[in-house]
């Protein structure tokens, strides 16, 4: 599964994109200091948003469409990729999962992304950590 809105406080924006580097709609994306790149496990802060559309490895940096967030209290959709949501967990922080699409539940070396409401084991509503690097 893919990142989605779960909240209207989101915009549509176009981006350049990195050389050779293959894009899928629903991964979210970094900024690296020159270019928008896929988010992984090590790749945890200056994230931008969510890719609105898909884009082939190319020698090109066209840009591509990305939905970014209005305010900080932006929510999304998100599956797990490993590990186990539990309502409790409601709050917690976590780490995306490798290639951008999924959560990683069982990691919180980075704290990227706060649950902020469960919906089952495998989904749950979240926002984006803005205190990334400042309060962790």
């Amino acid at each position: 599964m893919a990142f989605t809105p779960a909240s209207r406080d989101w915009s549509n924006i176009k981006l350049p994109t990195k050389l050779n580097t293959t894009y899928t709609k629903g991964m979210f994306v970094y900024h690296d200091g020159t270019d928008l790149v896929p988010a992984t496990t090590t790749t945890q802060s200056n994230v931008v948003g969510i890719l609105a559309e898909s884009k082939a490895s190319a020698a090109n940096t066209n840009k591509i469409a990305v939905i970014v967030p209005n305010s900080p209290n932006a929510k999304f959709f998100a599956d797990g990729g490993s590990g186990t949501l539990t309502a409790a967990q409601e709050g917690a922080l976590f780490d995306f999962a490798s290639g951008g699409l999924t959560i990683d539940q069982a990691a919180s070396t980075y704290d990227t992304v706060q649950l902020v409401k469960y919906i089952s084991a495998t989904k749950g509503v979240f926002k984006l950590n803005y205190t990334l690097g400042i309060e962790n």
